[in-house]
């Protein structure tokens, strides 16, 4: 049974989803400050650009937001006509939204062409990105026409494929870098935890986005008549912005962790007289001193990845 449209379930959503939204702009805002103070002068060029592109279309999402429910719930009281209709900033942000998801994505998509060295991996998950852009573009073309909210529900298989693919894009993405990474051990117990801690990390920056992505599209399919897909789908642009900003910025405590176990030290030595086994020592018996250094180069591979960016 279909749920009614109500004012709680479709205009209050949209103001709900308004608050949650600006304050995941605040969270944005603050992780690209920080990203300003540590990293604008190592990155290269065109990491820079790509920040700044992503945070101006997630600044210009946020203003058209704001603007639309400013027209529906203050402009609305003088002119109740206002409800039912369309108010154009709200489909426009939409476009805004589908450059944020394509940047993001298409930027892991990179990384994991960087540390898998497989051209064809990377391509097959960025045509997935790519199919659900261009399915949410044709979305927001032809929303864009309407004059009328509820000639959105004509529009629900097209919302649903977009929603779908998303979540598709970044749940690949997320279990391709952790098969990558976990494909990446060394066997050796310092770089193992820190790939574990790595893969950890890459699956909960993935899970916000995929978790919003879903429950749009389940929403959209279950409550077509109300805006709690709207609500769900307005969230995904802060946290794809939020995703990468703080993926960029994480990188140099992850790398503090993993200097101390970029290497792993084994001693062969024989001092002539027997001494007890010290740990991570083994006594080869006979012989001048012998130190062995295993390099493991996944972890700089990795956090290269998004300073090594070669156009």
């Amino acid at each position: 049974m279909a749920v009614a449209a109500t004012i709680d379930n479709t205009y209050g959503m949209l103001y709900v989803a308004v608050v949650v939204s600006t304050a995941l702009y605040g969270v944005g805002a603050t992780q690209f400050w920080l990203y300003i103070r540590k990293y604008h002068v190592k990155d290269t060029l065109l990491i820079k650009c790509l920040v700044i592109a992503i945070l101006v279309c997630d600044t210009c999402q946020q203003i058209l937001l704001i603007h639309s429910v400013y027209k529906y719930l203050v402009a609305g009281i003088s002119d109740p006509a206002i409800l039912p209709s369309v108010v154009n900033t709200l489909m426009v942000e939409l476009f805004f939204s589908c450059a944020i998801a394509t940047m993001v994505q298409q930027f892991y998509c990179w990384r994991i062409y960087k540390i898998g060295q497989n051209i064809f991996l990377a391509l097959a998950v960025s045509a997935v990105s790519w199919t659900s852009c261009v399915v949410l573009l044709i979305y927001a073309a032809r929303a864009v026409q309407f004059k009328q909210l509820s000639q959105l529900t004509t529009l629900q298989t097209l919302s649903i494929a977009s929603n779908t693919l998303s979540a598709a894009a970044d749940v690949t993405v997320s279990v391709v870098l952790v098969f990558l990474l976990q494909g990446s051990k060394t066997g050796f117990k310092r770089s193992t935890d820190l790939i574990n801690r790595l893969m950890i990390f890459t699956f909960n920056t993935g899970l916000p986005t995929s978790i919003a992505a879903l429950a749009a599209t389940i929403c959209v399919a279950a409550f077509p008549n109300t805006f709690l897909y709207i609500f769900f789908f307005l969230l995904l642009g802060r946290f794809y912005t939020n995703s990468i900003l703080v993926t960029l910025n994480s990188r140099e405590y992850i790398k503090s962790t993993s200097d101390p176990a970029s290497q792993e030290h084994y001693s062969l030595e024989n001092t002539g007289r027997p001494r007890p086994p010290q740990a991570g020592t083994f006594n080869g018996g006979q012989g001048d001193a012998i130190t062995i250094r295993i390099e493991t180069d996944t972890m700089h591979d990795f956090h290269s990845s998004t300073q090594d960016l070669k156009s």
